[in-house]
C-alpha cells in the first residue's frame, strides 16, 4: 500500500500540474496518451530503482510487479474517465 502511494505521489503533480500546461495546444486525447504512458512507465522505473534486485531482471516477479502497477494506473484512468462522465467531479462541467 505504501509503494502505490508513494508512487502515486511521485508522478500525479506531473501528470496533473506539469503535463496540461506542456499540452495546452493540443487535444485532450495527446494529453492523455502521453500521461497515461508517463504514470507508470515512471512509476515501474521507481518501483524498480526502490525494491528491484539485479537477479530479478526479467523474472516473472518482475512482471508481475510491473503489471499490477499498470493495471492500477489504468483502472484509475477509467475509473476518473467515469466519474468525469457522470458530472461527479463537477470541475469540467
Amino acid at each position: 500500500m505504501f509503494a502505490g502511494i508513494w508512487l502515486t505521489a511521485c508522478t500525479y503533480p506531473i501528470v496533473v500540474l506539469v503535463l496540461p500546461f506542456v499540452f495546452a495546444g493540443f487535444s485532450r486525447a495527446g494529453y492523455l496518451v502521453v500521461a497515461e504512458v508517463f504514470a507508470p512507465v515512471a512509476e515501474c522505473i521507481l518501483f524498480w530503482l526502490a525494491y528491484g534486485e539485479s537477479e530479478q531482471v526479467g523474472k516473472a516477479s518482475m512482471w508481475r510487479d510491473f503489471g499490477a502497477i499498470t493495471i492500477a494506473n489504468l483502472a484509475s484512468f477509467l475509473g476518473g474517465e467515469v466519474l468525469n462522465a457522470y458530472g461527479w467531479f463537477g470541475f469540467w462541467n
